[in-house]
């Protein structure tokens, strides 16, 4: 399976890219587990659910959303692990008098 990576868990990995071997069918956080370790504890907690804050597509389809992470994955699935960064300024939702 191959596992696509953005923002710090590209830099944990060295590559945007990582390639994880599943044999037949497996469900998707287990195959997630099989990451290598510094991405992994980015991606999967110490009771082995998949972290918040983390976008998680599998061929595209948000796996939260779709199937509550309840998807099996095979060896030619793409998954990609985006984090959701959130950010801007307090200063440009200030409300002013008049304006």
């Amino acid at each position: 399976m191959r596992v696509e990576l953005f923002s710090h868990l590209k830099r944990a990995a060295g590559s945007g890219t990582v390639e994880v071997r599943v044999e037949g069918e497996m469900p998707l956080k287990e195959a997630l587990k099989l990451l290598p370790e510094g991405v992994r504890e980015l991606v999967i907690d110490e009771y082995g659910s998949i972290r918040s804050g983390l976008l998680v597509l599998v061929n595209g389809v948000d796996a939260r959303t779709v199937y509550n992470y309840r998807v099996t994955v095979r060896d030619n699935d793409v998954v990609s692990i985006v984090p959701m960064i959130h950010g801007g300024s307090t200063a440009s939702a200030e409300i002013r008098p008049g304006g």
